[in-house]
């Protein structure tokens, strides 16, 4: 076990406060979401739930692989997933919490998509390679040019805390298909889960998609949930207590409520777009007033997006000008 202090900021103790006023950790940060999901039995029960398995098609085990991938990409600094694993029966899949919507939504489902095929095609290539003979015989390399394009199924499972643009359920598949919409391939499947139309009450949660559901949804605002007597979900509601939480998740789950990078361009996006809309001060004398109120009401509805992202009072305060007890009586 390692002695390693770990040291924390002012900003991540104000954060870390916030946090301690709560029973759990909120899943829909990506700190607590690897903790309740990223466990072998977790992830089996999560998946079979959402893929909708049945029986013999049903998963066994998960092998939980590397979240950084050696697909490199202008402009990111470093490509990772939130949770990657692979099935024992030859499954690839990439699960994404994602908070706010980005722009570019479904650009960047297609361009994450196309770097975990990548890698997944990449991984499963090096397996058969490190089992094939220094000296093959016909049949061998006949059967390396037969697979020589063939990929593995990979699914992408995106799980949203905000509403998916023409998504009329809660779960929806999107598919490669073809002019008559007849599907092409199974072997590319992008699941949505929009949380925002995830409305099963405690008695309604008859499938193990539901109960995983309802606690991403609720562990950050409830302070009671139910483990539905069975263990599985026990140790997962264990991993996010609050009061059970050791230092490097607690600092981890801070930060990621904190501002950095991605969450600056997406409050200087919001800006930006507001003063496109009209909604940023004028400063044109004959339309100051309504050019005013305008910026007053943009500002907030970008604050309103930082609350959603777990942002303090006092940070909202400093990048958009607004009173701190204005941004609080919004989070109130």
């Amino acid at each position: 076990m390692s002695n390693t202090k770990i040291e924390f900021t002012a900003q991540e103790l104000e954060a870390i406060e916030e946090i301690k006023r709560h029973s759990y950790l909120d899943p829909r940060f990506d700190a607590a979401f690897k903790a309740l999901l990223n466990e072998d039995e977790a992830l089996t029960s999560f998946l079979n739930g959402v893929l909708r398995l049945e029986d013999s098609k049903r998963i066994v085990k998960v092998n939980v692989m590397n979240t950084e991938v050696n697909i490199l990409f202008p402009e990111v600094k470093a490509f990772r997933f939130d949770i990657r694993a692979t099935t024992a029966e030859g499954r690839a899949v990439n699960i994404e919490m994602q908070k706010v919507m980005p722009s570019h939504f479904v650009d960047r489902i297609l361009l994450q998509h196309s770097a975990f095929l990548l890698q997944a095609k990449y991984e499963l290539d090096k397996d058969y390679m490190s089992r094939f003979p220094v000296e093959p015989t016909e049949e061998q390399r006949a059967e390396r040019l037969a697979r020589r394009y063939k990929i593995p199924p990979t699914y992408a499972i995106w799980i949203c805390d905000f509403k998916v643009p023409h998504q009329r359920e809660y779960h929806d598949v999107w598919r490669v298909t073809n002019g008559e919409g007849l599907t092409v391939t199974d072997k590319i499947k992008y699941i949505l889960i929009d949380l925002t139309q995830f409305s099963a009450s405690e008695n309604e949660l008859d499938s193990d998609e539901k109960r995983w559901l309802y606690l991403l949804k609720h562990a950050g605002v409830q302070e009671s949930l139910p483990d539905f007597e069975d263990e599985v979900f026990s140790r997962a509601l264990r991993r996010i207590c609050v009061g059970k939480a050791d230092a490097q998740l607690l600092k981890d789950q801070a930060n990621n409520m904190m501002t950095d990078d991605e969450k600056l361009d997406f409050i200087a996006y919001h800006k930006v777009k507001a003063r496109k809309e009209g909604l940023a001060e004028g400063r044109a004398e004959g339309r100051a007033e309504g050019r005013a109120e305008g910026r007053s009401e943009g500002l907030t509805d970008v604050a309103r997006r930082m609350l959603s992202k777990g942002m303090s009072a006092r940070d909202i305060s400093e990048l958009t000008g607004l009173a701190e007890d204005q941004i609080q009586a919004m989070k109130a």
